[in-house]
């Protein structure tokens, strides 16, 4: 094989355009779409624990049974429940308990919020 130096020569080798376009630059894009799935992994998780501690919540209206609803869709989708932090408000009856109230839960894991309301 001939080593050819001249620059402005259009020989080349496939392999090295593989290796550096191919390969190289494939590497950002794998680690962005790594980032976006996870990140919407967490916006799915803190969506379904809003919904369905709502839900619980509204159904047998008992804190610890909406923290246990809360912790056990956390386990399911593998978050930790230390960077969880939920929220529920009702108006005007602060029980959730009379008709026509309304019960509205926060939940959110870092930056990323959720709310669910629900009229009674």
């Amino acid at each position: 094989m001939k080593l050819n130096t001249d620059i402005r020569s259009e020989q080349g080798s496939a392999l090295v355009d593989l290796i550096g376009f191919g390969v190289l630059l494939q590497i950002p894009i794998l680690m962005f779409a790594t980032a976006a799935l996870q990140l919407q992994h967490q916006s799915f998780a803190i969506e379904a624990i809003a919904r369905h501690a709502l839900r619980a919540h509204v159904l047998w209206p008992d804190r610890t049974n909406t923290a246990r609803v809360v912790s056990d869709i956390a386990k399911d989708f593998n978050i930790d429940l230390k960077t969880i932090s939920w929220r529920l408000s009702c108006n005007p009856d602060p029980n959730c308990q009379r008709s026509g109230s309304t019960a509205k839960m926060e939940v959110s894991v870092g930056e990323l919020v959720a709310y669910s309301v629900q009229v009674l």
